[in-house]
């Protein structure tokens, strides 16, 4: 594709918890939300479990490599020994490594919610310091590293009722008068114990670097979704052979590539289907979400008169 492959990679064990036999690690081209590689790698092959997302990666981007793909953007979570193999090998070449916010958010959420056991005034601010960190990647869409820190940053004021920031990278917050019935919360006193919690949660060390490595416009949750798909081919809790296993995630990507796009489902009155979800991330608050079309199975009867024509 023009300008490089933009990928969001990820790795899936095949059981619960640290003792994975096989780690399947995916990539997906962002743009046309397609699976382009699975690398099912053995965890006997590596020191551990935990290594198999590294290895995966290493063998798809060898794959890349022999047909001469340029791999321009790669979206990952924030696994050191990936973050730091790509800064080596791949930033090199070109390769834009970000984080993908969701998982950063799901860190943050968990951080945010142990301070508010001793504060109940965090409890309130929870979502929109949530949202104020998918804002600080949906509104640099160039990605300036230190326009994101910058932003992410003046929560520390604006938390405190101070909307004037001592950063020529981003100055002044960005929303209008706040009058009284915009606002569902009372501001936080400087120095008070919540105040202080939370400056210590938004100014940590690595949270401030992982902010500059924040995705703008690209991120993992296409591969979430192929990942759930993953589970009606090859479910957790039954065992397979490497073949077997292999073979599964092979008819995941036919399935998830073949019905990636479908279309919004249609009511017979000519309006659009949609349903509301209650995410278990959300914490109790509901999402809307369009209803597809029903998913087809076509690549099967392809598959099908492929394996009947060869030898």
């Amino acid at each position: 594709m023009d300008g490089g492959l933009v990928l969001a990679g990820d790795c899936r064990s095949d059981s619960p918890g640290h003792c994975a036999k096989y780690g399947s690690c995916s990539l997906i081209e962002d743009r046309v939300n397609k699976v382009v590689d699975v690398q099912l790698v053995q965890s006997s092959e590596v020191p551990n479990s935990s290594w198999c997302e590294l290895e995966g990666l290493k063998r798809s981007v060898g794959l890349l490599r022999g047909m001469d793909l340029h791999l321009a953007t790669l979206i990952t979570d924030r696994h050191r020994q990936v973050a730091e193999w790509v800064r080596e090998e791949l930033s090199p070449e070109g390769t834009r490594h970000y984080f993908d916010v969701w998982h950063i958010a799901k860190s943050l959420g968990k951080a945010l919610d142990a301070a508010s056991k001793e504060c109940d005034q965090l409890r309130l601010w929870r979502p929109a310091i949530v949202n104020h960190l998918y804002w600080t990647a949906a509104s640099t869409p160039d990605g300036n590293p230190a326009v994101m820190e910058a932003k992410w940053r003046s929560l520390v004021n604006h938390i405190q009722d101070i909307h004037d920031h001592d950063t020529p990278a981003f100055s002044s917050c960005a929303h209008g008068t706040l009058d009284g019935d915009q606002r569902n919360k009372e501001w936080l006193e400087p120095g008070s114990l919540a105040a202080v919690k939370l400056e210590n949660i938004i100014m940590r060390t690595a949270l401030l670097k992982d902010f500059r490595q924040l995705s703008p416009q690209h991120q993992t949750f296409s591969l979430e979704a192929y990942h759930s798909l993953i589970l009606h081919f090859a479910p957790k809790h039954t065992g397979f052979s490497y073949l077997g296993m292999y073979s599964r995630l092979l008819l995941a990507a036919l399935h998830y590539n073949h019905n990636a796009n479908r279309e919004t489902a249609w009511r017979s009155d000519g309006t659009e289907k949609y349903c509301v979800r209650y995410p278990r991330f959300r914490k109790g608050a509901h999402v809307v979400r369009p209803i597809k079309e029903a998913a087809s199975y076509g690549y099967a009867t392809s598959l099908m008169k492929v394996l009947r024509t060869d030898p």
